[in-house]
């Protein structure tokens, strides 16, 4: 058979990420119906995703519900979380409990900083403050006086005021009703300065407040709308639309691109600024076959140009699993890309201290007390007491060589791989549309070595030297380099000749240890059995 007889199939752009709605026909060659624990490099590549550590050495002796900012000027800045009825404060690691305050048992603790002291609310609980030192709860009196602030489920700061959504008054629970403080002062409050967004539409509610460009966002579960206006006088209500809404008051958040929010069954949504965007189609067929389940609302934050959401996940068998961290990155591919993690993350808080490196944290689930930094540079994680392994996967379309009914001998493959260490791979093949049962099991890798250990030359003159590396010489000068490891090895590895069939799927196992890998191409030969 002539040469020229090969046709060559290259996978080099992984950018389409996670698509589970696609069929089996219909998957575009940059897009994986399976991955796991895997990033798509803005350049093409996979790569196994970056560990998590725990920020407190300490575990509290309950799951967190609520993580909040407290950013004083000038000060170090802290955070605050909830757990049962304790709120606490951490600046570095640990965390020290706040006497004196108390929130509601399992409800999500929210908060805003404003004159340099925070303010929490937690839905039925006395909202508090916290002045870097000392805690107390306040009063919740609209006459105007000092020293006050609404029991709320939902707070935020704009435009210079104190606002407040889903308020109990006097006993009585005002759902729909949006609060804002006096002016540049957050206790204080007056009886009349409220707005009850559409009392009547389908017995929703205040759900988040999100301040985005000239506006403040008002979300209910079923609908969403818009504050503009500079005080009192000019405030006004504008509806955007009740098509959609946030399921939670851990839904929405702000971005660059605008505000992605959670609504309903139908996964993340996205308002831009004119219309409201559905990003979830890819991973729509989660929610219908019941692997995405709604124990726990899903919670959103959005760092370093992606947007991180924590779900309920369950496996084939319908069993409840740990959450689930998916990632969008909406500068990939077209219209954006999704990954799927198995971090153990609930409740979210993007760290950002003034002059200091943003930080993704979050409370766990199954890991219980523990509040966890995520995208750290290590390759595993550390939970608890001990570090656990991450497993990572990745699954191509079907490569069909342009036609998906015709048989075809398929060569052996190339795979492009790069490590800083030793990485031993295993890629599953599977045939003709069979995803179940793979058909090889091929094992493969990157090597490395360290240099070798070279000699200067110990000879006087242009073409020689003394030796030594140091200011002051040995009595015997060692005259040797050091041995430094390689870094950064970019590899071709041949698999196996992978035989003959319609189409072919391959899976990428990662290794067993904690090893990062990376891969960077993949290309596949064959030739239609009729060349013969």
């Amino acid at each position: 058979m002539a040469k020229s007889d090969f046709k060559l199939e290259m996978l080099q752009d992984f950018s389409g990420g996670l698509n589970l709605r696609s069929d089996q026909f219909n998957l575009a060659p940059t897009e994986s119906p399976e991955m796991l624990n895997v990033d798509v490099d803005p350049r093409g590549g996979i790569k196994m995703r970056n560990g998590v550590n725990k920020r407190n050495t300490t575990a509290l002796n309950s799951n967190v519900t609520g993580l909040s900012q407290f950013t004083p000027d000038g000060a170090t800045a802290r955070v605050i979380c909830s757990y049962g009825t304790t709120v606490a404060q951490s600046a570095t690691t640990d965390f020290a409990t706040l006497n004196g305050v108390a929130v509601t048992d399992g409800d999500r603790m929210y908060g805003q900083t404003t004159n340099n002291k925070f303010y929490g609310v937690s839905g039925t609980s006395a909202s508090f403050v916290y002045d870097g030192s000392t805690a107390s709860n306040l009063a919740a009196n609209l006459n105007g006086s000092s020293g006050n602030y609404p029991i709320a489920r939902y707070t935020c700061h704009w435009n210079n005021f104190a606002w407040t959504g889903s308020s109990t008054e006097g006993g009585t629970a005002h759902k729909n009703r949006v609060r804002w403080s006096k002016v540049n002062d957050p206790e204080s409050w007056q009886e009349y300065d409220y707005v009850d967004v559409n009392v009547g539409e389908r017995g929703d509610e205040v759900s988040a407040l999100v301040p985005f460009a000239d506006r403040l966002l008002v979300f209910k579960t079923n609908s969403v709308h818009a504050i503009y206006g500079s005080g009192t006088d000019s405030f006004q209500l504008v509806p955007l639309t009740q098509d959609v809404g946030s399921v939670s008051v851990s839904s929405p958040v702000s971005t660059p691109y605008g505000v992605y929010f959670w609504y309903d069954r139908q996964g993340v949504w996205l308002f831009n600024g004119q219309q409201f965007v559905w990003v979830f189609e890819k991973l729509q067929p989660a929610i219908d076959d019941g692997r995405l389940q709604f124990n726990n609302p899903p919670q959103l934050a959005w760092f370093k140009n992606r947007l991180y959401v924590s779900v309920d996940w369950a496996d084939n068998a319908g069993a409840l699993t740990n959450r689930r961290v998916l990632i969008f990155d909406p500068t990939l591919g077209m219209g954006g890309a999704w990954t799927i993690t198995d971090i153990d993350a609930n409740v979210f808080l993007t760290f950002a201290p003034a002059n200091a490196e943003q930080e993704l944290m979050a409370g766990c689930t199954t890991n219980t007390g523990r509040v966890i930094r995520l995208e750290q540079d290590r390759e595993n994680d550390f939970y608890d007491a001990s570090t656990s392994h991450i497993s990572s996967s990745y699954t191509t379309s079907w490569l069909v060589g342009k036609n998906p009914v015709v048989r075809k001998r398929w060569g052996k493959p190339r795979v492009v791989t790069s490590s800083d260490s030793a990485v031993a791979l295993t890629a599953k093949l599977y045939v003709d549309y069979d995803s179940g049962n793979w058909k090889k099991n091929m094992p493969f890798g990157v090597e490395t070595a360290d240099e070798a250990v070279s000699t200067w030359a110990s000879g006087a003159g242009p073409t020689g030297g003394t030796g030594i590396w140091s200011g002051d010489a040995p009595a015997t000068p060692t005259a040797y380099w050091g041995a430094e490891p390689s870094t950064n090895i970019t590899q071709i590895e041949r698999l196996p000749t992978l035989g003959t069939a319609k189409a072919i799927q391959m899976k990428i196992d990662g290794p067993v240890n904690d090893d990062a890998w990376e891969v960077n191409a993949m290309a596949f030969t064959y030739r239609h059995r009729s060349l013969r």
